[in-house]
């Protein structure tokens, strides 16, 4: 009996979702509208934005919420040219909900990477030779965002 009613239902299941498709024919509303179209080989121009490694103002945290990092040029490799930034906690280490990191390469390049509020959580960049812009922005819960580091950071 219950069979049955599984596969009756099923059925008209099936049946409401092949009858709630879309009935429209596709056309414009008003036909004479012209419709867009797009030219084979158009390829947008690519948005340049210019970098600085120049670093700008910091700003302190609160006080009880103040938080550490640690960064080390050559660590854990001198030969790849490794860049460490390290979360070394702090007294408001509980506060913080968000860590945002900012390194803008010798080359130009740009890296970003979100890290935990966890003590010894790192973000580790490779081929960083030379001179790095590094800045660290931290969002506390009491809805505040402080840009705590803005340093360049020499690897050798």
């Amino acid at each position: 009996m219950n069979f049955r009613l599984l596969s009756a239902l099923i059925v008209l299941l099936l049946a409401f979702s092949l009858s709630a498709a879309c009935t429209g024919s596709g056309d414009p509303a008003d036909p004479t509208t012209p419709r867009e179209t797009a030219t084979i080989g158009e390829t947008p121009e690519p948005t340049t934005t210019a970098v600085s490694l120049t670093p700008g103002p910091t700003q302190t945290a609160p006080p009880g919420k103040e938080v550490e990092f640690g960064i080390e040029p050559g660590y854990p490799s001198r030969f790849t040219h490794d860049l460490t930034i390290t979360f070394n906690g702090g007294k408001g280490q509980d506060y913080v909900t968000n860590i945002d990191v900012r390194v803008t390469k010798s080359t130009g390049e740009v890296l970003t990477e979100k890290m935990q509020p966890v003590k010894g959580d790192e973000f580790i960049i490779q081929h960083a030779k030379g001179e790095n812009r590094v800045e660290i922005t931290v969002s506390f819960v009491t809805g505040g965002t402080f840009k705590i580091r803005d340093q360049i950071v020499e690897v050798p």
